[in-house]
């Protein structure tokens, strides 16, 4: 049986048919975006920034939200085409602004941003004491980075994905830790004020789920053999058209506070 592909920075090519089914496949909620909203509202107030840099926007479905949400000017980087055509392709407000740029080599000037934040991109950085460099570089003194994602060492949050896909369990252990991570950002002018773990509905039902799942856009899904892509997604799809009475698939994401030094 074909193994599972492993994971690294680059092994998904997010200018292929991924920036075609990210946006509907990881669309947020209106449940999730309200919990995120509220999530990062204090600390958008608590930077008092002009703008909010939103690292890896990929389809913009961060950036959009905080641009609607908060009266700050929102600025997405994404080294991906792929993803920044997609996310143009979507209606946009008047305070967002989407740049292609690398983590490594953000192309912004000093001092420039009040918060910082990463979704589900840390694990795709090449470089991540480059990016933690570049990150301090860009925002001020006292500014505050919010890492959102999933870490090799902290997979209890998933339970929907690893019950119908246990392959990707395997895929989640490979991504980095959250003391790894906390050891980078200290190395690079940062300190760690909060680890939250928050819980969003991702999903309104199982047939809501599986709707999404089918257009694989999640690394661990997309690097597992088809065959056992497909034997999940049957299998999901069947407890979905048994599922009498909907329950909400919910996940628990990690979210990481950094803030720099003086």
């Amino acid at each position: 049986m074909p193994r599972a592909a492993q994971f690294s920075p680059g092994v998904i090519d997010y200018d292929g048919p991924m920036s075609a089914s990210y946006h509907s496949g990881r669309a947020l909620s209106a449940e999730a975006a309200n919990t995120w909203c509220a999530t990062a509202a204090p600390f958008v107030r608590t930077a008092q920034c002009a703008r909010v840099l939103d690292l890896g926007s990929g389809t913009g479905r961060f950036a959009t939200l905080f641009a609607r949400s908060f009266e700050t000017q929102v600025i997405g980087i994404e080294p991906s085409k792929g993803m920044l055509g997609a996310a143009a392709r979507e209606e946009r407000p008047g305070n967002l602004t989407y740049v292609a740029g690398a983590a490594e080599n953000i192309p912004l000037k000093d001092s420039s941003c009040g918060l910082a934040w990463l979704s589900h991109v840390w694990h795709h950085i090449r470089d991540r004491h480059a990016c933690a460099r570049e990150l301090r570089r860009v925002l001020g003194r006292g500014s505050i980075v919010l890492v959102r994602g999933t870490y090799g060492d902290k997979l209890d949050g998933f339970p929907t994905l690893f019950r119908y896909w246990p392959a990707t369990l395997g895929i989640c252990q490979q991504l980095p830790a959250i003391q790894e991570t906390v050891l980078v950002f200290e190395a690079n002018g940062f300190v760690l004020t909060e680890h939250r773990r928050v819980e969003q509905r991702t999903c309104g039902s199982l047939r809501e789920f599986a709707d999404r799942t089918q257009l694989r856009a999640d690394s661990a899904l997309a690097l597992i053999p088809d065959l056992e892509f497909r034997k999940g997604q049957s299998a999901l799809e069947q407890a979905a058209a048994h599922e009498s009475i909907p329950l909400p698939v919910m996940e628990v994401i990690e979210l990481l506070v950094f803030q720099s030094a003086a």
